[in-house]
């Protein structure tokens, strides 16, 4: 989505030269996404996932050739909690260095995130600041292990919205705890002034299975339909395309998703710089011997993911999206 505090002019150039690096990922068989994990280590203690029991691990301290080599349209910034990287600003402008277009986000829980960071970020270049939000209330703290996580972020997000006139996103997993909440989650995103995108719980993290939708795939249907009919009036709120909120129900229905296609739309990187088909299997190579077919095509079905769904959603669709119409 654009900024909403850009001018037509300067919105218009941003949307010319985002299509103009889709279409270079095209002919260049470029990933369109890479999520590039700066950290494994976290200060949460989330059970369907592991990444926060990371001790120690090797780490680069300049991403841009990684960035240059693998030239995708987007790079996620991710951890972990990538906010534990104290260089943070300095990646990212190592990430927007890169190429003439890298529509550059940053995944974080937020604890760590303050007005004064959130705007050294933005002058550093940064496109979004997303926001992970599994409930409202309290019993969103209590699900990160992080004390005042919702007192902190539920003031961050409006402040950052007034005050820098900036729009953060939200991001937000459907699992079983949550259903009763999607819709409303949906609607405090408004009332923040923030955007909010969905994804589908997988057990794939952490063997985690407590948090699957198993036997409530008519309320699944139902919230995904109420989903779909707010956007239409809400198009700058819920940002999740059409495509991909509408294989959620047949996700949890089926328990299992339509074939990947991790390792040629999107891949991801690790801290030290290699290079995995996404972030649940095995690094194959470092970066410096990654070439656009080195990954074969694979039969995994197993998530539904919003970075991958998102990426085999039709081209049209996004390209419509990225200008904003």
């Amino acid at each position: 989505m654009l900024d909403r505090n850009k001018s037509y002019l300067e919105s218009f150039n941003f949307a010319l030269l985002g299509l103009s690096k889709l279409v270079e990922t095209k002919f260049t068989r470029s990933p369109k996404l890479v999520n590039l994990e700066v950290t494994k280590k976290c200060n949460a203690r989330c059970d369907f996932c592991d990444y926060w029991q990371t001790q120690h691990e090797e780490r680069l301290d300049d991403y841009t050739d990684l960035i240059k080599k693998i030239n995708p349209l987007v790079v996620m910034i991710t951890g972990g909690e990538p906010m534990m990287r104290k260089d943070i600003v300095e990646i990212i402008r190592q990430v927007k260095s890169a190429s003439y277009f890298t529509y550059t986000g940053i995944i974080t829980k937020g604890d760590m995130l303050n007005i004064d960071k959130a705007k050294s970020m933005y002058d550093a270049g940064i496109d979004q600041i997303a926001i992970s939000l599994d409930f409202l209330g309290d019993r969103h703290s209590d699900n990160r292990g992080v004390n005042g996580l919702w007192s902190h972020v539920s003031e961050l997000i409006p402040q950052i919205s007034t005050e820098l006139k900036k729009t953060i996103s939200i991001n937000t997993i459907i699992m079983d705890d949550n259903l009763d909440e999607i819709i409303d989650m949906a609607k405090k995103a408004k009332e923040w002034g923030a955007n909010i995108s969905f994804s589908s719980y997988s057990v794939m993290k952490a063997n985690n299975d407590d948090h699957f939708i198993n036997d409530e795939i008519k309320k699944v249907t139902e919230v995904v339909k109420e989903l779909v009919s707010l956007k239409k009036h809400w198009k700058d709120t819920i940002v999740s395309s059409e495509y991909y909120l509408s294989q959620i129900p047949i996700f949890f229905k089926n328990g299992y998703g339509p074939p990947c296609n991790a390792g040629s739309s999107f891949l991801t990187a690790t801290p030290d710089g290699h290079i995995k088909r996404c972030s649940e299997m095995p690094a194959v190579c470092h970066y410096t011997d990654y070439e656009p077919n080195y990954f074969t095509k694979t039969k995994c079905t197993t998530c539904w993911f919003g970075c991958r769904g998102e990426t085999q959603a039709p081209v049209i669709a996004k390209a419509r999206e990225l200008i904003g119409v």
